[in-house]
């Protein structure tokens, strides 16, 4: 059942040029979408700009340098620059309480947020051009049908010809052939144009606004039961759309301990010459500073941080359940789809086979009408065009639910069924 990960591990290196005269499989597509899709691009930049405030969170402080000039430019004594007292001063700030270690702590758990969400981006991608893959499949099915019907239809003039020349039917007969021809014939230019248009939405998946390949390679005819909807509830929590929540907590718990460290002042210490120009002798000054933390204690930081961190967990509760609806939806779908798969496989498309070969033949013996023979041909066409539709909706659920649970379907063993 797996589709997107029937494709096995998709290759970082880029892939065969797609042209208008080649055909393309679904390995081919995945890789071209991952490789072009501007968001996942965007992404990659991302975390090397994450890597680049993981770098810049490990720094300490500059030194600082400064100069003061005293007892200069006054009045009296203390005209021009004769009792100068000039001091070089080179200070550090000196962080306490962990802050450096805190912050590269938070910028390293920022990281890790950003390269699960570019995971997520990914599951993404692979989905959407699985689901615009197998859109294709539909519509390549969806024109073979109807090729087959106007097909069926068509052979049927020259017989209703010859039968009205024999006197063996009615002209009305011709006009009822021609006209289910025609129809036969709009549905083929709207299957023509249905294609066209899953053409260009799968191609708009790795960045190209005219389909640049020729026909999807797929079958869609290969179907297995599903499994119980169980077995995908139990995987939800390691899908990456969860495990971001986890990574998530950890960066927020880093931040509240930077938010807490940084209550704690710093303290900074400079030294430097004194030259006294009156004397022309030295000094040396020591200085140590350090801010009396009454008013500003980071404590409106500290509150936020704490609530950003408690309101993680409900979050992520609101993220699971909101995968587990859109699992559940399509799981809904996919078990619905197989359900058709199955009956039309096992009872209507061999009845109506079997009905049409037991009306043609009765036509030729003149035992049926041609209503009674278009009818049976366009039963079944409509079963065909229903077994189609059921096999797209089936592996586009497929897709889906893949897409959300971050990993192939597993189907029971014994229900394994292929499908013809």
């Amino acid at each position: 059942m797996a589709l997107l990960f029937s494709a096995g591990t998709l290759s970082a290196a880029p892939m065969a040029e797609i042209g208008p005269k080649v055909d393309i499989d679904l390995r081919q597509a995945l890789e071209w979408a991952l490789e072009r899709d501007p968001g996942l691009k965007a992404g990659a930049h991302e975390i090397e700009a994450a890597d680049g405030r993981s770098i810049q969170a490990g720094l300490s402080p500059n030194p600082t340098v400064g100069i003061e000039v005293e007892d200069s430019l006054g009045t009296g004594g203390y005209r021009g620059f004769r009792r100068t007292q000039t001091t070089l001063q080179i200070s550090q700030l000196f962080e306490l309480g962990g802050k450096r270690d805190r912050r590269v702590e938070a910028a390293n758990a920022a990281r890790d947020v950003v390269r699960s969400d570019q995971e997520v981006r990914r599951l993404d991608v692979l989905a959407k051009t699985a689901e615009a893959y197998v859109g294709v499949l539909g519509a390549q099915k969806r024109l073979a049908i109807a090729q087959e019907r106007l097909k069926r239809t068509s052979a049927l003039i020259p017989a209703l010809r010859k039968r009205v020349e024999t006197g063996a039917s009615a002209r009305v007969e011709i006009t009822r052939g021609e006209v289910a021809a025609d129809l036969a014939r709009i549905d083929v230019d709207r299957a023509k144009l249905g294609l066209e248009t899953a053409r260009r939405v799968l191609a708009a998946q790795w960045g190209s606004t005219m389909p640049d390949y020729r026909n999807a390679l797929g079958d869609l005819e290969t179907a297995i039961a599903p499994p119980p909807i169980q077995r995908l509830i139990d995987r939800l929590d390691d899908n990456p759309r969860l495990a971001r929540w986890k990574t998530l907590r950890g960066a927020r718990e880093a931040d509240l301990q930077v938010q807490r460290s940084l209550a704690t002042p710093d303290v900074t210490v400079g030294v430097g010459p004194r030259r006294y120009s009156e004397s022309n002798d030295t000094g040396v000054v020591f200085s140590v500073s350090i801010p009396i933390p009454v008013n500003n204690r980071n404590q409106g930081s500290i509150i936020e941080a704490r609530e950003e961190l408690e309101k993680t967990g409900d979050e992520a509760s609101a993220a699971r359940l909101d995968l587990y609806r859109d699992v559940s939806a399509a799981y809904g779908e996919l078990a619905s789809a197989w359900s058709e798969i199955d009956q039309l496989r096992n009872a209507v498309l061999p009845a109506s086979r079997a009905a049409l070969k037991g009306v043609q033949s009765g036509y030729g013996e003149g035992r049926f009408g041609v209503i009674d023979l278009l009818d049976a041909q366009g039963t079944l066409s409509d079963a065909e065009a229903r077994y189609g539709e059921a096999l797209v909706s089936y592996h586009a659920a497929v897709a889906r639910i893949e897409g959300l649970n971050a990993g192939p379907i597993d189907a029971l063993p014994s229900s394994k069924t292929t499908i013809h």
